[in-house]
């Protein structure tokens, strides 16, 4: 998934970004979520070209989105 990504958005903003990191998911919007090389988790959107800060780590991620039943 992130090799396909990196080969995908090389022309986009956050293709450098891409190239340092890795992708963990994609949202509903085909917009890949990664983790970069310190470990920080953050949306790229495709459409604008912006990156955004979701969590400062994975875990810090999976405690914020986690709900208990």
């Amino acid at each position: 998934m992130t090799l396909d990504f990196r080969e995908q958005c090389t022309e986009l903003p956050f293709g450098d970004v891409l190239r340092t990191s890795y992708v963990i998911s994609i949202d509903g919007s085909g917009d890949p979520i990664i983790i970069d090389q310190t470990g920080k988790v953050f949306i790229c959107y495709h459409d604008t070209g912006e990156v955004e800060l979701l969590a400062d780590s994975f875990e810090t991620l999976i405690e914020d989105n986690f709900y208990e039943w």
